[in-house]
């Protein structure tokens, strides 16, 4: 009964009807079961009044001078704003083609006067019960679209996740795979020259040691700064894991020296800033891209990372 009170007590209805009788008789009928009632002598003042406060129902009279009730409805029913409200008419009409236009305009039932009490009351009740019901249907599905999309969101941020390394940013050993793969085919199918390089840093294991494993991830961070400002944001970066990085240049010349370069400078920034508590070095493999054979990415990566480990040899060498 709470409810019944709750729902009546907000429900609006518009009455739309040119004698007064009529609109007091039927004011007084709905006001009895506790609905809000507003009424209206025309359909000039009732298009003005619903377009300014919507109500949630309208009782319409047909036969009005200016603008009958079919002329009401129609505008009513051509507005967004006010096309979902349901209209039943009330009319002294009783021909059978009235009622079908009165349908086919877009009215939700039809009363023929002279009506009855009870009859109105029922009829009213089914429709503000239908709206209630599609009402709570659409914010339902406008709910349920909303967890679809939080969803949606939160399953992309996963797979983001899932593609990144939580340290640095950069696209961890799975996400390098699954794009690297899409780069490759296309660089083959294109015939565009590419690269495969392969970085370790040196001397990581001695900070770890040394300095602690917390400055040794500030390494790796800084590291793959480095990588970021050197290379292009077509290029895919990755780290493979501990001080391991590898990347994919979609486009690649035959002489590196370029980036050899680049990445040299901006590691020499780095390494001269005051008080900085170690040197950053990197050891680089690169695999320039081969249309003459059907390597794998894995057999590249591999390939890049043997050349990378006999730059390192090289190094210890020459710092012997």
């Amino acid at each position: 009964m709470a409810n019944l009170l709750k729902f009546t007590a907000q429900t609006n209805i518009l009455i739309v009807d040119d004698t007064p009788d009529n609109l007091r008789l039927l004011a007084k009928i709905l006001e009895s079961q506790g609905y809000t009632v507003r009424k209206s002598l025309n359909g000039r003042m009732a298009i003005e009044g619903v377009r300014r406060d919507p109500p949630d129902l309208i009782l319409l009279d047909i036969n009005m001078p200016e603008m009958n009730g079919y002329e009401v409805c129609q505008k009513l029913k051509a507005s967004v704003a006010t096309a979902q409200i349901p209209i039943i008419f009330i009319s002294a009409l009783e021909r059978l083609e009235d009622k079908v236009r009165a349908f086919e305009l877009g009215g939700v039932d039809y009363i023929t006067k002279p009506f009855q009490e009870q009859e109105v009351l029922v009829r009213v009740k089914s429709q503000l019960l239908i709206q209630q019901q599609r009402q709570q249907l659409i914010e339902k599905n406008q709910r349920l679209e909303q967890e679809i999309q939080e969803r949606l969101k939160a399953e992309a941020e996963v797979r983001q996740l899932s593609l990144t390394d939580e340290l640095t940013g950069l696209y961890n050993r799975r996400g390098f795979f699954l794009l690297a793969e899409q780069q490759l085919k296309l660089a083959r199918r294109t015939k565009t020259s590419y690269c495969i390089l392969f970085a370790d840093l040196d001397g990581l294991k001695k900070i770890n040691d040394t300095l602690g494993h917390e400055m040794g991830d500030r390494v790796i961070v800084d590291a793959a700064q480095i990588l970021n400002q050197t290379f292009r944001d077509a290029d895919i970066i990755a780290r493979m894991g501990g001080d391991e990085f590898v990347l994919f240049l979609p486009i690649c010349s035959s002489n590196s020296s370029d980036f050899y370069l680049r990445l040299q400078s901006n590691i020499d920034r780095l390494n001269q800033q005051p008080d900085r508590a170690y040197i950053l070095s990197m050891s680089l493999g690169v695999r320039p891209g081969d249309f003459n054979n059907d390597f794998s990415l894995e057999q590249l990566v591999a390939q890049a990372d043997k050349l990378m480990y006999e730059h390192k040899r090289t190094k210890r060498c020459l710092n012997r």
